[in-house]
Order: structure tokens, then C-alpha cells, then sequence
């Protein structure tokens, strides 16, 4: 099929899962205890309340200065962590209007899906598990920061759906029964992160890739907006074949599907960095100082703070001040221990 076929087809069939629209949730702080942790005003849609909550958190905020592919670029146009989130959220709007499912909670989930990232990405993530011992993963971070760290701990209040869709848009988190707003948040997390990570590492770090990739990337289209385009088209004819948010069992799916495995090939050559040299000295220094629980605030960091950290004469107390999780330490000591690796949603 020729790609304006598919985006034809497409346009054809706007809407086809409205019958299956998310049109309200529960929230977990309807109480007074909770009344001032989320927004104070009575905003009718309760999924942009959730979306203007998480765009003015703390954790939304400094994702700009964390990994999303390569680590202390000087190119601004190479994507940190919030540009990718922003242009999830992006391709978030326009898979859920083609739909014809609510779009406001996918904007909300969309904003607020990475907020649990730890310094240096994945590879960051990884470190942290095995530090820990325990199956640490920022699908989970992310709803424990919403609900148990935000706000001076009280939370941002969101609601059930957007926590839901945040936390299993990754990894081997799906389930049955969850919103198909949640599944158009999986499917495009990672339209957006394949095609604008590829772009990144061929058109500006200019990593030598073979023929196959950029054909097969070629095969969506002859730039992003294009790719994009195709893969949300794709999408959304096969998901009005199916009744239901789906991309992996017609033609143009199995290619995406082959196009992700040939890029999960690639990232290991072109995120190399020395983790453990950077993170493991902070660990060792948040144990030794007892200034709160380690894994939690090293967690919290961004990359620089990692990096101010490191190159730091002495890793103390006037070095963690320089840092931007430094003043959450008051009332992170009074939320005491947070499990990081239960998100708490079974409410």
C-alpha cells in the first residue's frame, strides 16, 4: 500500500473507536486531607486538571535536563528527555483524534509517562535496579512521584485512568481491561521516540547506520512528520479491523515491529557512558551522609546534578546544596520510606 493510500484510508475511518471513549475516572484525594494537593479551581474536564497539575510539577520541569538518547549535548535540537515527552504528546493528540477517544487524557497520561526517569536515562535505570536489588523501573517511578512525592508528598491528585495509562505505557506492563487510551499512549511513545531517536543519531550525531535501517525507515515516509503520519495511519486501520487500539498484526505493523528491533540493536553502540563511575560515588556519599533515603534522591536527580556531584572535590553536604533535589531533602525526610518499585495504584 502507497503511504497517501494509507493516510487516505485513514481519514476515512476518523473515529472509529468513539463507541469506546474514556469519559470519567475516580481520583484517589476526593477528601479535604487531599483538596489542596491537586488544582484548587473546579475545571469541568477532569483530564486537562490532571494535564495542567503534571505541567506545572516539579518533575515535568526538569526532565529537560535529563537523558533521553545521548547525555550533556551541546546541540540543542538533540532531544533531552522533554522534548521527547512533548512530542509523545503530540503524537498522543493526533492518534486519539483519529480515533475518536478522549484526548484529554491522553494529553494528561502523555505529559506525565516519563516524569520517572533517573539520570542518564536507561541506562541510568538499569544501574539503579541492580543497585537496589529489585525491579526498579520509571513506568512505576513516575506514578509513585505523582502520588507520593509531588506536592511536598501529598501528591498531585490525578486521576485513576491518567496513572494507569502513565505506568503501563512500557515494558511488560499491559493489561487487559486497561483504557484504549492507555494502549494509543504506549503505541505512540514509541512512534515518537523510533523516529525522532533515528533522526538524532544519523542526521546529527551522524552515526554510520546500515542501508537496511534507512530504508526501512524511508519505507514511512521522507521525514518525520511523514514517518509519524504513516505509522499513526497504520494504526488506525488496523485498529478499526479489530475494535480495538492495535499496530502489530498488518504489514505496515510488523515493519514498525522489525524497525524497533533493528534500533533496539543500535542503541547499545551510541549510549555508551561510564554509569556506575557516575552514579556509584553519589549512592555511596546520600548512604554515608544519611541525609534521606539514597535511592529515592539519587533518583530524583537530573544529570547535572550527577555531573556537579562527580566533579565536586568533596561529594558533601555544600555540594548536595548545589543541587537541585537539595531543597526537597526537608520534606522528603518527612515522607520517610516510599517503596520505588510499587506505584500504589490498587485503589
Amino acid at each position: 500500500m502507497q503511504i497517501q493510500s494509507v493516510w487516505d484510508e485513514a481519514n476515512r475511518l476518523k473515529g472509529c473507536l468513539a463507541g469506546q471513549k474514556t469519559l470519567t475516572s475516580r481520583r484517589h484525594g476526593d477528601t479535604d486531607e487531599y483538596a489542596d494537593s491537586g488544582n484548587l479551581l473546579d475545571v469541568t474536564d477532569q483530564f486537562l486538571s490532571d494535564e495542567a497539575g503534571i505541567l506545572q510539577s516539579k518533575a515535568f520541569r526538569v526532565m529537560r535536563d535529563k537523558t533521553q538518547v545521548f547525555t550533556f549535548t551541546s546541540n540543542p535540537l538533540i532531544r533531552t528527555r522533554l522534548s521527547h515527552v512533548m512530542e509523545v504528546v503530540a503524537c498522543s493528540i493526533m492518534t486519539s483524534e483519529m480515533l475518536g477517544l478522549n484526548t484529554s487524557l491522553v494529553r494528561a497520561a502523555a505529559a506525565g509517562h516519563d516524569i520517572g526517569h533517573v539520570p542518564f536515562g536507561h541506562q541510568g535505570e538499569a544501574w539503579l535496579a541492580k543497585a537496589m536489588g529489585r525491579p526498579f523501573c520509571h513506568e512505576h517511578m513516575g506514578v509513585i512521584t505523582a502520588q507520593r512525592i509531588e506536592r511536598r508528598g501529598r501528591g498531585l491528585n490525578l486521576t485513576f485512568h491518567t496513572l494507569e495509562a502513565m505506568m503501563r505505557h512500557s515494558g511488560n506492563t499491559a493489561r487487559e481491561g486497561m483504557s484504549q487510551e492507555a494502549w494509543v499512549l504506549r503505541h505512540a511513545d514509541k512512534f515518537a521516540y523510533i523516529f525522532h531517536d533515528y533522526n538524532d543519531i544519523v542526521n546529527r550525531v551522524r552515526y554510520p547506520v546500515r542501508q537496511e535501517l534507512v530504508d526501512l525507515v524511508n519505507s514511512f515516509g521522507q521525514n518525520q512528520r511523514q514517518r509519524t503520519s504513516t505509522a499513526i495511519a497504520g494504526l488506525v486501520i488496523e485498529s478499526a479491523e479489530l475494535g480495538r487500539v492495535s499496530f502489530e498484526q498488518s504489514d505496515l505493523g510488523r515493519s514498525f515491529l522489525k524497525l524497533r528491533g533493528m534500533m533496539y540493536e543500535l542503541y547499545p553502540a551510541v549510549t555508551q557512558q561510564d554509569v556506575n563511575g557516575s552514579l556509584g560515588p553519589v549512592l555511596d556519599s546520600l548512604q554515608r551522609l544519611k541525609i534521606g533515603e539514597p535511592f529515592m534522591i539519587l533518583a530524583l536527580m537530573t544529570d547535572s546534578d550527577v555531573r556537579i556531584l562527580k566533579n565536586a572535590t568533596m561529594i558533601d553536604m555544600p555540594a548536595f546544596n548545589l543541587t537541585t533535589v537539595s531543597e526537597m531533602f526537608p520534606y522528603l525526610a518527612e515522607i520517610g520510606q516510599v517503596d520505588l518499585c510499587d506505584p500504589g495504584l490498587d485503589w
